[in-house]
Parts: C-alpha cells; sequence; structure tokens
C-alpha cells in the first residue's frame, strides 16, 4: 500500500506545481493586458495615420485618457513620444533621450515652465517626424528637469495648421 501512496502524494505535488503556474502566467498575462491598455489610454496615438488632402499630408490625433495629445513619432531616427505642447516656445528634450538621439547640447540657457524657472540647454534636430511630416534642422533645447515626453513646442508646431475639433486634433501643411 505504501508503494500506492507514493505515486499518488508525487501526482497530487505536480498537481499542486501545475496550479500555481496556471496562476503565475494568469497574472502575467493580466499584467501585461492590462499595461497595454493604460498605454492606450495615455497614447491612442502610437501608430500614426497620414491622409492626404490634396497635395497637403495631414495627421489626426486622439486626445488621450488625461486631456493631453500625445503621439508617437521620432527625433533622428529614435522612437519618442512626444506631448503636443502649444504654450512651449520650443521642443524641451529630457536629458536622457537627448543622449539616445545624439543630440549635442549647446549653449546653456534659462527657460520659464510651469514649475518655475530652470535651465536648459540650445540644440539642433536634424530630422524630427510624426507619420510622414518631417520637420529638418528644428531649434530645440535640452531640459534636465523634463522626465517622460518630449514637449512637442511651437519652433516645430508653427510650421503646421492646427485644428482642433472635439476630442481630435488635426495637424496640417500649411
Amino acid at each position: 500500500m505504501s508503494n500506492n501512496e507514493h505515486p499518488q502524494e508525487e501526482q497530487a505535488r505536480i498537481g499542486r506545481y501545475m496550479i500555481i503556474a496556471m496562476w503565475v502566467i494568469g497574472l502575467g498575462l493580466g499584467t501585461l493586458l492590462l499595461n497595454n491598455y493604460l498605454e492606450r489610454q495615455r497614447n491612442p496615438n502610437n501608430e500614426v495615420i497620414t491622409s492626404l488632402d490634396g497635395d497637403k499630408r495631414s495627421i489626426t490625433l486622439k486626445r488621450g485618457r488625461y486631456g493631453h495629445y500625445i503621439v508617437t513619432g521620432t527625433i533622428n531616427g529614435a522612437e519618442v513620444d512626444f506631448l503636443v505642447d502649444t504654450g512651449a516656445t520650443s521642443v524641451s528634450i529630457p536629458v536622457e533621450f537627448a543622449d539616445r538621439a545624439g543630440l549635442i547640447r549647446g549653449t546653456e540657457i534659462s527657460v520659464v515652465t510651469a514649475n518655475g524657472i530652470g535651465r536648459a540647454y540650445q540644440t539642433k534636430i536634424d530630422q524630427l517626424r510624426i507619420g510622414d511630416l518631417e520637420i529638418r534642422n528644428a531649434t530645440a533645447h535640452i531640459n534636465p528637469g523634463l522626465s517622460d515626453e518630449v514637449l512637442l513646442g511651437m519652433s516645430v508646431l508653427k510650421n503646421f495648421e492646427l485644428v482642433q475639433r472635439g476630442e481630435q486634433l488635426v495637424i496640417r501643411e500649411p
């Protein structure tokens, strides 16, 4: 009888491990799906589609969960999330991303932000791209006070027509 109990105990142990493994896989998958859902809420413009109206290109952005327009694009080929900020004079770039994009720190300048006066460094962006919209040689600054998104300010936005309707922002070539 003890020979029969041993295989039953081993089967029970294997069963417990399988249940634990299923819970771990289920929790991991649930976490992945929730993170993906929350990211789409934060940035519903991860994949930008360019439209043509005659010979003018435009992109239409959806407003994110917190009322901001966030869109994925590139600076010098490095992917980044832009926060469209019509109140920002220039494109403002966090230090970590500036290093990754190969941007050179120029002259130190003072900047006025929502958090007060800070310091930043002038820089030039060779190529900034959102969908098929592209700007070359844009002025920007590297801001050590920023942490995540690049602020897409008026030094780039002034080159486009902006039309906001409801929950959408259309950025169009003039």
